[in-house]
């Protein structure tokens, strides 16, 4: 059981080849359905360079469900099966696939995300430094349609490839790595903090933990493409950052955010551009900015909520969006 009591799991159920040695990096995929909606991502990890040092930990309401291709998994150190609850939220469930890994450095991914090859050995080789997270560049994995590159803006324009390696204050939520003995330091805390893994960002600096941008790999991310998704999203998934970012704040410094909350969608879009600028079409710049401030609008617009009244039901409308995207 969790430490808020919200996870119910048994013993991990190891196969693979096991090896004396520990893994290097968990890799934590949460798998809400079966084995064939992360097919893909799967062929991308094991491709990886490093396979043999990964440990995979798919995290999933039913073993059984879960109908495993154990065939595919010889070429990685080792793998196990963390079972949760059924209505278990997305950031929960990686949170158990945490505390249950073996590696010192935990890996985010997701079933619309493809890593480049490269990936798990250039996070493992950054994590000999004293980063507390590495993220790699992002990439927009369907830019056919305009309002992907309005959704890729939106949420990855900050670590567009390309771009340089670094320090850097974020990383792309869903898709970086972490120490795991450091997230283990949150505690209980760790459940909230990963709902907005930007706010878990926050958190992690306010010691002096540092964050990498390693920019020599890339993760191809799959982007929202449907507008009856887009619009509804921007609102909850605002509403949600800004509860789990106000839950320890007084009720005068809400009180401040609120009133200058207009503001934040103004500088969101200036940022954003700053970024999208870098090396991209003019003419798609022209087509998607126009749609990213209208998205940040509407965010704003949650965020008011989520300042004054909660989250209320936003983790759990988000976390519909984010598994099957395909």
């Amino acid at each position: 059981m969790s430490d808020n009591g919200s996870v119910q799991r048994g013993e991990p159920e190891t196969g693979g080849v096991e090896r004396p040695d520990t893994a290097a990096l968990s890799v934590v995929l949460f798998v809400p359905g079966g084995y064939e909606t992360v097919r893909r991502t799967m062929s991308h990890l094991r491709a990886q360079t490093v396979a043999g040092k990964i440990e995979l930990v798919f995290v999933t309401p039913s073993h059984q469900q879960l109908k495993l291709d154990e065939s595919v998994l010889s070429c990685f150190h080792s793998w196990q099966v963390v079972e949760i609850e059924s209505d278990m939220y997305v950031s929960a469930a990686y949170v158990a696939g945490i505390r249950q890994a073996r590696a010192p450095i935990v890996a985010l991914t997701e079933d619309h995300a493809f890593p480049d090859a490269n990936w798990a050995e250039l996070l493992i080789a950054a994590h000999r430094q004293p980063w507390a997270a590495v993220g790699p560049s992002m990439r927009n994995g369907n830019p056919e349609s305009i309002l992907s590159w309005a959704d890729f803006y939106h949420a990855y324009s900050g670590w567009m490839h390309p771009i340089s390696s670094g320090p850097i204050p974020q990383l792309p939520g869903h898709n970086s790595s972490y120490k795991r003995d450091i997230l283990l330091t949150f505690g209980s805390r760790l459940d909230i903090l990963m709902e907005a893994e930007s706010v878990l960002h926050r958190h992690l600096r306010t010691p002096g933990h540092r964050l990498f941008l390693e920019a020599g790999t890339c993760t191809t991310h799959l982007n929202f493409a449907l507008w009856s998704s887009w619009f509804p999203l921007r609102y909850y998934i605002g509403r949600q950052f800004a509860a789990a970012w106000a839950q320890d704040w007084t009720w005068a410094r809400k009180l401040l955010f609120t009133v200058a909350s207009p503001l934040i969608p103004w500088y969101r879009f200036w940022r954003i551009q700053r970024n999208v600028c870098r090396g991209q079409p003019r003419s798609l710049i022209i087509r998607a900015l126009p749609i990213v401030l209208l998205g940040l609008m509407i965010e704003w617009f949650g965020q008011l909520q989520g300042f004054t009244a909660g989250p209320g039901d936003s983790t759990e409308k988000v976390d519909k969006c984010e598994s099957h995207r395909f």
